[in-house]
């Protein structure tokens, strides 16, 4: 997946118009337009703005790494997870582990 492509697809998931964005980021809406369709490649202050503004790390907008979660209002909640600290955030991650174990086991006994 291209940066534009990540860019398109985190402001879609954000549920943000290019106009939206383009004035949070501060960014021409031109240029953003053409940074989403490709043909031009935004400079790093701009993907730090982009990513500020996306609320997200510039790490997702630059990675290769695809993460597909249709589902908005789960997407959210991993967003609020991302964000926690300590033993909170160890206690939520051993109840998802939990929930997709007990989700998994009763699959295999379902076949």
């Amino acid at each position: 997946m291209t940066i534009s492509e990540r860019i398109r697809l985190t402001r879609q998931q954000k549920d943000l118009s290019q106009k939206a964005l383009a004035e949070i980021a501060d960014v021409n809406l031109k240029s953003l337009s053409r940074y989403e369709l490709g043909t031009s490649v935004p400079p790093a202050d701009v993907i730090k703005k982009l990513a500020d503004a996306l609320q997200v790390s510039t790490d997702t907008l630059l990675s290769d790494e695809k993460i597909n979660i249709q589902d908005k209002e789960l997407l959210r909640k991993f967003e609020v997870i991302q964000d926690m600290k300590g033993e909170t955030k160890r206690t939520v991650i051993n109840l998802i582990d939990l929930a997709i174990r007990d989700f998994k086991a009763r699959q295999a006994y379902a076949s």
